[in-house]
């Protein structure tokens, strides 16, 4: 069953996504724990976007088991993502690198810390309350 988004409330939640710095990405290991960290990130196109490096143990989680949850900081107004993970193709990192850059002054290409992987995150659950809209259940996006 799908149900319409809520425009007003919408806009609102991507507002939130575009301009909040951390977002707490949740993913499993292999023996079913989880594992919870924060990131940075960039929301673009209704897409979630992360780097990792591919020898961190999220980067590991992701790579055996696509499915995350992501979550915004703010525990009275909630934005929680369920999605899939995948790394990004080569045609994306060019342009992502530039939205990384310009939010957090950091190019993960020129970064040698780190064998940097860019993870496109496609959601296909929204939910959120706390925001105004109480009442209504979270918004569901695919």
């Amino acid at each position: 069953m799908s149900r319409r988004r809520n425009p007003a409330r919408w806009r609102a939640i991507e507002a939130r996504l575009s301009r909040e710095s951390t977002i707490w990405l949740a993913t499993v290991r292999a023996d079913g724990r989880p594992h919870l960290v924060p990131l940075w990130y960039v929301w673009l196109d209704e897409k979630l976007y992360v780097c990792t490096g591919s020898r961190t143990q999220k980067y590991t989680n992701m790579y055996n088991n696509q499915n995350v949850a992501l979550a915004l900081p703010d525990a009275a107004n909630v934005v929680v993502i369920e999605g899939e993970a995948h790394t990004a193709g080569r045609a994306l990192v060019e342009s992502l690198a530039e939205h990384f850059y310009h939010k957090y002054e950091w190019d993960f290409r020129y970064d040698e810390t780190a064998d940097w992987r860019l993870i496109e995150i496609t959601p296909f659950k929204i939910m959120a309350w706390g925001d105004g809209y109480d009442g209504q259940e979270g918004i569901r996006v695919w």
